[in-house]
């Protein structure tokens, strides 16, 4: 049973990083055409801090442990 919570843990993690990762060419793309609202700016800015993160935290589990 724990083996498939972290089965599904894996799959959700994976389909918001892909989801995000739309959303945040479809930003890129809209920064182009337009000024950014600010919630917008916001989810950009957000986002683009979150992948730092998550490559951080990746190459911490990978090199450390």
């Amino acid at each position: 049973m724990i083996i498939f919570a972290e089965v599904l843990r894996v799959v959700a993690s994976v389909l918001l990083i892909f989801s995000s990762a739309f959303y945040l060419r479809h930003l890129g793309k809209t920064k182009k055409k337009r000024k950014l609202s600010t919630l917008e700016l916001t989810m950009y800015i957000i986002m683009q801090i979150a992948y730092v993160l998550f490559a951080i935290s990746v190459w911490m589990s990978v090199f450390i442990t």
